[in-house]
């Protein structure tokens, strides 16, 4: 006899329980907390614990930008001064890169090479911004070349040292594999070293950026009539705080899109970073 086992059931599977990704996790926390950060400013500033000279509103801030734009700060419309800005600062980090980066290399692959720049970059690197910037506009003048020539000194040591370490970081068992595979020095550099050392040089980028948006301030300090820093300098003269708050936002908002932006570049460019 042939048993009907049609109503026989079997166990369903087991479902995997649902899971966001790292990357959306991150996101959502990352926009909780800044979503908690604004209310607690919103709380803080309503509450006129504060004096709004002190401690403007987010829509005191917000209302400061759109006037800004729509009736301009100082006979410049804001998108024009974050022209003026975004020129000073990229012109400043591309020669930083492109003159810190061979000299760095340079020092990583010679002694001697490295023997006679060192002690001037080691000298250089811990100076403010504000101690030579005098010397610049002397020199240079108080146009805009001494304000580039500024974001570039301030990012050249960064990029100078990070090249160096990088170069001495690359594991010596692949340069005797290469060599032992018939490759000449120049092969060796382009084919094992210079790749090494683009996850450093990535990461040396994204420090720069940092390090001339931070010096922005003081490039525009003076004689200047445009620019971020201008905004901010002008208006904390004339306790105009909300403004001073904007320039700040705007000014950590570009660097956070580039710093992001470039590591997206490095993860595109240089697959290999981080893995061995």
């Amino acid at each position: 006899m042939i048993s009907d086992t049609s109503d026989v059931t079997a166990p369903a599977k087991a479902r995997a329980p649902f899971r966001l990704s790292p990357a959306i996790r991150n996101l959502l926390i990352s926009s909780a907390s800044v979503l908690i950060f604004f209310a607690f400013w919103t709380i803080l500033a309503e509450s006129n614990t504060i004096s709004a000279t002190f401690l403007p509103s987010p829509a005191a801030v917000w209302g400061a930008l759109v006037d800004a734009q729509v009736d301009g700060y100082r006979g410049h419309t804001l998108i024009v001064h974050i022209a003026y800005s975004l020129f000073r600062v990229f012109t400043g980090f591309c020669a930083a890169i492109l003159v810190g980066v061979p000299i760095g290399l340079l020092m990583g692959r010679s002694e001697a090479v490295n023997a006679v720049v060192d002690p001037f970059v080691q000298f250089f690197r811990p100076l403010p911004p504000l101690g030579y910037y005098m010397l610049l506009v002397l020199w240079f003048g108080i146009g805009e070349m001494s304000k580039i020539v500024l974001l570039f000194l301030s990012g050249f040591p960064v990029m100078v040292v990070s090249a160096s370490a990088a170069v001495r970081s690359v594991q010596q068992n692949h340069l005797r594999v290469a060599r032992s595979l018939g490759l000449n020095e120049r092969q060796v550099f382009w084919s094992v070293i210079f790749p090494s050392t683009l996850p450093a040089l990535f990461t040396a980028a994204r420090l720069t950026i940092g390090v001339t948006f931070g010096s922005l301030v003081a490039a525009e300090i003076v004689a200047a009539t445009s620019g971020l820093g201008f905004i901010i300098l002008n208006s904390s003269q004339y306790l105009r705080t909300e403004y001073v708050f904007m320039g700040i936002f705007i000014i950590g908002g570009i660097a956070l899109i580039l710093d992001k932006s470039t590591s997206a570049i490095e993860r595109w460019l240089v697959p290999w970073a981080g893995k061995s």
